[in-house]
């Protein structure tokens, strides 16, 4: 299962960056991307589905529901190890999750990989997101993720409101990211 959803990510990964270069290759070195001022602007894909419910094991102990997550926006990425732009925006999002602490839950769900692989990955960090292990995939399967990074915002109600797939640019994004969903979650 593991090595079958690394080939179809990897599949995936390359029409993925086929396609951003023919995008890029438009962009001259001088241009300055504007911040984004619409979910679309960032490749936030707008959705109205209920988040399918999970329970998983987390890193360092315990585990995590999402339903019990309720009353909160919840920035759910799905990502592995061995995906350089999955590790790139780690950083991002962790800041994120001490940003909003208390306002919104940013939760990084691993993929596949051993428990030690990712506990070595973060090292001794302290952490402000969850980290949910999915083992066996299964949860990905539910979530269809066919390539990694892909970001889903539930809002506090349990229903994903946007899916990005790929990475975010910088911190920046993650935090437009979250704030679209808190104003999605006003309207």
């Amino acid at each position: 299962m593991k090595n079958r959803l690394r080939a179809n990510v990897a599949r995936l990964g390359l029409s993925f960056g086929l396609l951003a270069t023919i995008v890029l290759a438009g962009c001259s070195a001088d241009d300055t991307p504007a911040p984004p001022t619409s979910p679309e602007d960032m490749g936030l894909l707008e959705i109205e589905v209920p988040a399918p419910d999970f329970t998983l094991p987390l890193l360092g102990g315990g585990q995590l529901t999402l339903s019990d997550l309720q009353g909160r926006p919840v920035m759910l990425n799905f990502w592995y190890l061995d995906c350089p732009p999955c590790r790139a925006e780690m950083p991002y999002l962790d800041a994120a999750g001490a940003a909003y602490q208390g306002t919104a839950h940013v939760v990084v769900l691993n993929i596949g990989d051993r428990e030690t692989s990712v506990s070595q990955y973060f090292g001794d960090a302290n952490l402000h997101m969850e980290v949910p292990l999915d083992f066996d995939g299964r949860v990905a399967a539910e979530y269809s993720i066919g390539f990694t990074p892909t970001t889903f915002l539930i809002d506090s109600e349990g229903i994903a409101r946007f899916v990005k797939v790929g990475p975010f640019a910088n911190y920046g994004e993650v935090v437009a990211a979250i704030e679209f969903t808190l104003m999605k979650e006003a309207e």
